[in-house]
């Protein structure tokens, strides 16, 4: 398991609250991972020392170096693939990089076989029913579902959701860092459990809302949901059962 994976299934984790007074949560009790985008190894220390829990160097125009991870400290480093050549992720993985980022339509097979390292794949705009099935045969540590822009619309979410239901794989998306608490709280609930932003200040503002959104809590049956009462036999009826036996 990559180290974002499992940053990513311990932010997922429904967890107890603690009884008695608490003053103040910290980025342990975080609910969602912050991932900055930046373009060289320098950004993205500026982006680890901000709060990034990880960084992903490169673009997709651009991969990243291959030393660039070991430069890094104080988040995980992962990068935009350059797919084009047999065994790419494997000089990833070589260089320090605990994950990479690809496009499914420029990615060679042979670049995304190396076992050890974490893949996040970068799903195109019109990404099929068919395709989002398939993708859940991947081992795959999220979806990167790009852009997320305007306001968070019950439009959007249908698609998010269907996209997750789909894959069964976390979602991934770059967000504006403006975004309110009760927006991000809403992707949350729509199953994106990663989101980027290619700023140190975006960075700065997403990890103060992220740290301050309340605790994942576990959705309570509606009360005004019929149930289905099964009836009671009646008094005697078992009674009439034996006399039959005899």
């Amino acid at each position: 398991m990559s180290k974002l994976a499992d940053k990513i299934r311990k932010v997922s984790r429904l967890e107890a609250q603690p009884m008695g007074f608490v003053t103040a949560r910290t980025t342990a009790d975080a609910t969602m991972v912050l991932i900055g985008m930046a373009r060289d190894a320098r950004a993205a220390t500026d982006m680890a020392r901000r709060g990034a829990d990880a960084v992903v160097i490169g673009s997709a125009g651009s991969a990243a170096n291959a030393d660039d991870a070991k430069q890094v400290e104080g988040a995980v480093a992962g990068a935009w693939l350059d797919g084009r050549s047999d065994g790419a992720s494997k000089s990833c993985k070589d260089g320090g990089y605990d994950f990479v980022l690809f496009d499914p339509d420029k990615t060679a097979s042979t670049a995304v076989l190396e076992e050890g390292i974490g893949y996040v794949i970068s799903v195109p705009n019109d990404v099929s029913d068919n395709e989002l099935r398939a993708i859940e045969g991947f081992s795959l540590d999220a979806l990167y579902v790009g852009e997320i822009k305007g306001a968070m619309t019950v439009r959007k979410q249908m698609e998010l959701r269907r996209m997750f239901g789909l894959a069964r794989k976390p979602l991934m998306a770059s967000i504006p860092a403006d975004l309110s608490q009760s927006e991000l709280q809403a992707l949350r609930d729509t199953n994106v459990i990663v989101v980027a932003t290619d700023s140190a200040e975006g960075v700065d503002k997403l990890r103060k809302l992220i740290d301050a959104l309340p605790p994942r809590s576990r959705r309570k049956e509606d009360p005004e949901r019929p149930i289905a009462m099964v009836p009671r036999s009646a008094p005697g009826a078992g009674e009439e059962d034996d006399d039959d036996d005899d």
